[in-house]
């Protein structure tokens, strides 16, 4: 793992002959004859660990696509070049586009690797792309780089870690579907896959409750509405609606029950841990075999056998090894929310559940269940809320009553889900399939909409440092080790920890309290101002952009976390086209566009937008004052380079190139 991480950060390319060479040396220290000497575990372990590093470091080399001489963007020679790619998922629907990621197989009859995502103009035509299908295309592949604002999700680190650096939107008249390349296995999936939706679709359940059994039983996502999403997530449920490990451990215990009589035949051992993990895999292909989903298979996959093994710390064994398998086909998966939050909740759950469980015994069987379910919600809480709270910016202070009613639904709709798709053609019982699982639907829904009702439900806006993540599972490691093994000094030592976490917090608040700040920032199509006075804050944008909540928080609001801790803004001023000079405290802003490109009142900053002319003058005046032009959104690339060729560097600033403006006042 630290040998991925370094070479992510650090672009090293190890040839294929250092692991092969450190392997043979391996090789060497286990022969009898040398392994008698006293120095040999020494030198196995160094080697060993020497080893797996720069193996870590040679798997991203071969993996990343982009340090590859035939990667398709070397390619590339204009923007009349033609490239054949292949779609690699199947397409998703987008509100006017079509989104695809796809494979770049050749460029202008050049064979060419590499992954990309294109967006496709949304047209009937376009609607009907599927997986596996062959399209020539002409497009301006660019860059994905970061938008630069503050404390917003990276998205372009996002599409490095999934090995795409690369875009382009691709109009209807620019592509042409040549034909049908798809593995007919997986197209068969997919076929499998969308008839059974089909008949979800079919049955007549609301369509509150088909998003989530299309959600819950496929893992199809993207029906899913943002009220739907924001239930869930404020509930702590969200869990439920992405297919991962809670599915696949019900389908694995759920088929475990089922094919136990099997263990009693000759070799039945063995071919028990073979059809449970077929039924894992064939869940997983259902599913779509997204990356959570095959986290799931390969790591129970492993849990069942390491169970049937019967070996002391085999589950450990079985979770390390298929991360490792993991990692050795995909090195950057260790980036992935999913794969750090399954492994960590897996752990979490293996470690700590039995202690918890065993502080509290009862004789009565439905409340030694309900404390059973209590208990795996604490581990796996334990074990992954420092991320949650880096990643999601949020807490559900009610998880035990959430998983108390999501856990036994799940794994009731999910079975429900099973024993409807077997009997739904059925006169009579299809129909009472149809009303248990469109019931078990309704029950959870109300449920999680009870819990996210409930007062102080999530405790929303937390912003935390990356470093903080680690210093918090220092704390919770040490506080775990006091408890089980009754070590005051590891308790006094979390304490402590604990302490210095809260006065850097406070040291931070007390310095944003103190600092007041303005911010422009990089949105796309929409202008947008944050000016910050300590934890208070006046946000100014166009309206369209302060109705789109989804937009807000993907560009704005986590600055708004970070700074204030609240999801809006203290007050909040749409722009007037007749309004365009601001003052903000010291300092002056001037909003420049098309209808005003010959005046210029006193002023100390300067926002260009939706301009393709400034006279001369204007510009010369700029310089001569010294004011900082910031570049926005719609300047045609003449005006760029002309400004950029007149204005000194440090009083120059390109929203699109170098991110949001940001000035302490």
């Amino acid at each position: 793992m630290l040998g991925v991480i370094l070479a992510f950060y650090c672009p090293i390319v190890f040839s294929i002959k250092w692991p092969i060479l450190l392997l043979l040396l391996l090789v060497v220290l286990t022969l009898p004859v040398v392994s008698k000497q006293f120095f040999q575990r020494a030198a196995f372990g160094v080697i060993s660990t020497i080893s797996f590093f720069v193996l870590g470091v040679f798997l991203v080399g071969i993996h990343t696509n982009r340090w590859h001489s035939n990667y398709f963007a070397n390619a590339i020679t204009n923007q009349n070049d033609v490239f054949q790619v292949e779609v690699l998922e199947v397409p998703e629907i987008k509100v006017n586009s079509v989104k695809c990621f796809v494979n770049v197989s050749a460029v202008n009859e050049q064979t060419t690797i590499g992954k990309s995502l294109i967006y496709i103009e949304k047209t009937p035509r376009s609607l009907q792309i599927k997986y596996g299908d062959i399209l020539y295309l002409q497009g301006n592949f660019v860059d994905v780089v970061p938008n630069g604002n503050p404390k917003e999700f990276d998205y372009s680190r996002y599409l490095r870690i999934h090995n795409v650096t690369h875009q382009s939107y691709v109009r209807d008249n620019e592509w042409e579907q040549v034909h049908y390349a798809g593995n007919a296995f997986f197209t068969g999936i997919y076929n499998l896959r969308e008839y059974l939706g089909g008949v979800l679709d079919k049955s007549g359940m609301s369509e509150n409750n088909l998003m989530v059994a299309r959600a819950l039983i496929l893992g199809e996502k993207s029906s899913l509405d943002r009220e739907t999403l924001r239930t869930f997530s404020s509930a702590g449920a969200m869990h439920v609606l992405a297919v991962s490990g809670l599915h696949v451990g019900i389908v694995m215990l759920l088929f475990s029950f089922l094919l136990k009589p099997i263990k009693r035949l000759p070799k039945g051992r063995l071919l028990f841990v073979l059809l449970v993990v077929l039924c894992i895999w064939f869940y997983a292909l259902i599913t779509g075999m997204s990356s959570s989903v095959l986290r799931a298979a390969v790591m129970f996959s492993f849990v069942i056998v390491g169970k049937e093994l019967e070996r002391e710390n085999s589950v450990y064994q079985s979770i390390m090894v298929s991360a490792f398998i993991l990692i050795l086909i995909e090195p950057l998966i260790i980036f992935q929310v999913g794969f750090q939050l399954s492994y960590l909740a897996v752990l979490g759950i293996v470690f700590l559940q039995p202690k918890i469980y065993n502080l509290f015994y009862t004789k009565y069987y439905l409340l030694d269940k309900v404390w059973q379910i209590s208990s795996v919600s604490i581990a796996a809480q334990l074990a992954t809320f420092p991320l949650g709270l880096y990643y999601f910016h949020q807490f559900p202070n009610f998880f035990m009553i959430s998983n108390l009613i999501v856990i036994p639904l799940a794994f009731a709709i999910l079975i429900m889900g099973m024993v409807y798709f077997a009997f739904f053609w059925i006169p009579g019982l299809g129909y009472m399939c149809f009303l248990l699982l469109d019931g078990l639907l309704t029950v959870l829904n109300k449920g999680v909409k009870w819990v996210e009702e409930l007062p102080y439900s999530i405790y929303w806006g937390v912003s935390i440092h990356w470093f903080e993540v680690f210093w918090l599972y220092v704390i919770i490691v040490m506080g775990a080790v006091a408890f089980i093994n009754r070590k005051s000094k590891w308790l006094l030592t979390s304490l402590g920890l604990i302490v210095l976490l809260l006065v850097f917090n406070i040291a931070e608040k007390n310095y944003i309290n103190s600092t007041n700040q303005l911010v422009i920032y990089n949105v796309n199509k929409a202008t947008a101002i944050d000016l910050f006075y300590g934890r208070k804050n006046i946000f100014i944008a166009d309206e369209e952009l302060i109705a789109d909540d989804d937009k807000l928080l993907f560009y704005v609001k986590h600055n708004w976390f970070y700074r204030s801790g609240n999801e809006e803004a203290c007050r909040t001023i749409p722009i007037d086209s007749n309004k365009r000079l601001f003052s903000f405290q010291s300092k002056t802003l001037f909003r420049m566009d098309s209808t005003i490109h010959s005046q210029l009142p006193k002023t100390d900053i300067v926002l260009l937008e939706n301009i393709a002319f400034i006279d001369n003058q204007v510009v010369d005046e700029f310089a001569n004052r010294s004011v900082s032009v910031v570049i926005g959104q719609g300047v045609s690339y003449r005006l760029k380079s002309f400004i950029k060729d007149n204005i000194q560097e440090e009083n120059l600033h390109d929203l699109k190139a170098n991110g949001a403006y940001i000035i302490n006042l």
